[in-house]
């Protein structure tokens, strides 16, 4: 009822159970919602880039926030693109490939009768029927059912034919970087544009990769918070947010609140926070 764009994938919410997270949120300026009954409250404003935060980033030191943060969106661009980037580059620009890995991937694809296209839809759908399957199982069989099921499940496809090993390696680097989202609903944003940009890859290659992706971003970047742009502070750009969005500085320093929240109080602590230095 509140989210300002219904028609878009990205969550305009973040959607979280634990104390320290909401405390954490309103130590930064923003508002949180409880609902009678409901384990679950709603953080608001937010934006893309605190989707991709972790509740126990704020128990890190600094250095491995930053490391961390990296490694995090290089896993959700894995799980957003490699399926269409694998299907562009079969179907479009083989010759970007060195000649060893291009004659290694001619020859696993030989004996499969079905083009890149159906072959990795059927991977891809197979794998997210396993995901729901876990879930939905007891939490003790669940993530057995999820292991075995997808070795059972790719070893079988290789042998009959159905599938190359190297869609395999494919579709398991993209399930292990979709499992590195720390935010459900932004992961399942992924899923979801993952089988457009597969078709978008299957009909125009990286041309068609790359339209996507500039109209998602446009797409992303409209959508709003309550009113706040999802994209800043990059989009539109603001004064002071761009270093904490892109490195997380030392807690000490951490000393005004995100500028474009619009806090009442800006400061978050004293500009000498550690007193007992000075």
């Amino acid at each position: 009822y509140i989210e300002d764009k219904s028609v878009t994938t990205l969550p305009q919410f973040l959607s979280t159970e634990r104390p320290d997270r909401a405390s954490r949120a309103l130590l930064d300026g923003r508002v949180v919602i409880i609902v009678d009954g409901s384990p679950f409250v709603l953080i608001l404003p937010t934006t893309i880039y605190e989707l991709n935060e972790s509740a126990e980033d704020s128990y890190l030191r600094y250095p491995y926030v930053n490391a961390i943060r990296i490694i995090r969106w290089i896993a959700f661009a894995l799980s957003l693109l490699l399926p269409g980037l694998y299907v562009a580059v079969v179907s479009f620009h083989a010759e970007l490939l060195p000649t060893g890995i291009l004659m290694s991937i001619i020859s696993s694809r030989e004996p499969v009768p079905f083009p890149a296209l159906v072959e990795i839809i059927i991977m891809e759908i197979s794998l997210e029927i396993i995901r729901e399957a876990s879930i939905r199982v007891p939490e003790a069989s669940g993530s057995t059912l999820s292991i075995v099921g997808a070795l059972i499940l790719g070893q079988a496809a290789v042998s009959a034919g159905i599938v190359s090993p190297i869609l395999i390696i494919i579709v398991s680097i993209t399930a292990i970087g979709s499992f590195a989202t720390p935010n459900y609903y932004l992961g399942l944003s992924a899923r979801i544009l993952r089988f457009a940009y597969i078709f978008l890859g299957a009909v125009a290659g990286f041309l068609g990769i790359i339209s996507g992706l500039f109209i998602n971003i446009l797409l992303w970047t409209d959508t709003k918070s309550m009113g706040m742009p999802m994209g800043v502070p990059f989009a539109p750009v603001t004064k002071k947010g761009i270093p904490a969005s892109l490195f997380v500085p030392p807690i000490w320093k951490q000393e005004d609140r995100d500028d474009y929240v619009n806090a009442r109080r800006k400061k978050r602590q004293a500009h000498i926070s550690r007193k007992w230095k000075e």
